[in-house]
């Protein structure tokens, strides 16, 4: 049945992420009319009245799925995500993380993380080797692993690629795997309680003309993401700040070095070496 809700809801929209937090559904980003926007998107559907314009969305509303009431909460955006749709969210220890999706100029690949107990925006801290930038992707968490697959890249190709990002420590791998589905963008990732994922479905071949895909897909794939191992990263080189008095005393170091080595290659040459 359609539930009678209360409070401040979303304009209408799609391309947005839903997820699960509690008792309560966080909705992010998405694109849709808005009234006033100068900005059309570029693989979307048009509606049939030119005078309705497009943008995309980094707004936040919150659903509580007990009193079914809509929460607007007022989000600092200084260290957040811009406007952005066909992203991906995940929750992992209270915090949503967004990856990539579309803006007003280009696809992304920036990696963001909101502390819903503060409601406080932040990048997400990595390392590796992160995905390209991708819309229409997929994502799901497993443990502390953020896994990653497929989307549309720049080229409106469609990429094949398995990704996880390490939660804990920030790092990025590429897993090994026997089979792996071909290249395809919103597909559906599920993982059971057994740590199986299940893909489903997908899309491919995006046609710029009839802005939409040619190839859809019905197979179905699986993967034990209990192999899935923790993703050491090195600890960064601290930068030592060199003084004046210091530079001068790697400067005659260097000094020394050179004038040892002019006349060790000297002796060489007298050696006949």
């Amino acid at each position: 049945k359609k539930l009678s809700t209360s409070g401040i809801k979303p304009s209408p929209r799609d391309k947005h992420t839903a997820v699960l937090w509690g008792k309560k559904i966080v909705i992010f980003g998405g694109f849709g009319p808005a009234t006033g926007a100068e900005e059309l998107s570029e693989d979307s559907e048009d509606e049939d009245d030119p005078s309705i314009k497009f943008t995309w969305f980094n707004d936040l509303y919150l659903f509580d799925t007990e009193s079914n009431s809509w929460d607007a909460p007022n989000v600092s955006l200084v260290d957040g995500p811009v406007p952005r749709a066909a992203h991906s969210a995940t929750i992992y220890n209270d915090k949503m993380i967004i990856f990539g999706g579309k803006d007003s100029k280009a696809r992304n690949q920036d990696l963001f993380s909101l502390d819903l107990t503060t409601l406080e925006w932040s990048s997400f801290k990595d390392a590796g080797a992160r995905p390209p930038p991708t819309s229409f992707h997929t994502a799901v968490q497993f443990g502390q692993f953020m896994i990653t697959y497929g989307g549309r890249l720049n080229d409106n190709s469609h990429s094949d690629k398995l990704n996880v990002l390490d939660c804990e420590t920030g790092g990025w791998y590429a897993p090994v795997t026997d089979t792996l589905p071909s290249a395809r963008g919103q597909c559906s990732l599920s993982v059971l309680d057994d740590g199986t994922l299940i893909m489903f479905g997908g899309s491919n071949k995006f046609d710029m003309f009839q802005q939409c895909c040619q190839e859809f897909d019905t197979s179905v794939y699986k993967l034990d993401c209990n192999v899935l191992k923790t993703v050491e990263v090195p600890e960064p080189v601290p930068e030592v700040e060199m003084t004046n008095e210091a530079a001068a005393g790697s400067s005659q170091v260097e000094d020394t070095k050179l004038s040892d080595q002019s006349e060790e290659v000297q002796n060489d040459k007298l050696a006949g070496v």
